[in-house]
């Protein structure tokens, strides 16, 4: 007596996510670190905007929102793997662009101009990385590879490097005590 044991067929192991893409690991990290350095420049822009009078003082209130949100968004994009609300993103991007250089055609001594061609440039990465998210939706393509560390790693190395002089040239790091500025005070002493 033999008995046939009837299995399904088994196709072609297939996944959520595709590996294939050019950048698949890659566009996630960065998305997520751009967000990043691009909030907190979008923060420091808004802190030196919001005391002035006028469009800037709007800029600046625009900006302390947007660069609040992008923190958020690229922590849960990083947490999650995948870009997330992205015509949020390109939506974000650009209105950070315009709030940004609103700031500096309003005040253009306190504001400045590298901060805001660095935050620009970071907004850009993200709403291109948004938009392929977009277009891979239309084409009813899948998600790209989930983040590489050494992705993470690269990202976050090369927007430190443009961050920091960014930040250093807004009103809030010109207005920064320096690494020799604070003074040790004795406890004992009244």
């Amino acid at each position: 007596m033999t008995t046939a044991l009837t299995t399904p067929q088994a196709g072609p192991r297939t996944s959520d996510r595709t590996t294939g893409t050019p950048l698949g690991g890659i566009a996630v990290p960065w998305a997520a670190v751009a967000a990043w350095g691009a909030g907190l420049i979008e923060l420091a822009i808004g802190a030196g905007a919001v005391p002035q009078g006028g469009a800037a003082r709007g800029a600046g209130v625009v900006l302390l929102a947007l660069g609040a949100a992008g923190l958020v968004w690229g922590a849960v994009t990083l947490a999650r793997g995948r870009i997330v609300v992205p015509r949020t993103g390109v939506a974000a991007a650009l209105a950070g662009i315009a709030a940004a250089t609103v700031a500096v055609a309003s005040d253009p001594v306190r504001t400045s101009v590298l901060a805001v061609a660095a935050a620009a440039a970071l907004l850009v990465t993200i709403a291109l990385a948004c938009a392929s998210v977009l277009r891979r939706r239309a084409r009813k393509a899948t998600d790209a590879a989930p983040p590489r560390v050494w992705a993470i790693l690269v990202a976050a190395v090369l927007v430190a490097g443009l961050v920091t002089p960014a930040l250093g040239a807004t009103e809030a790091g010109r207005n920064a005590t320096g690494h020799g500025g604070h003074e040790l005070v004795d406890p004992g002493h009244h």
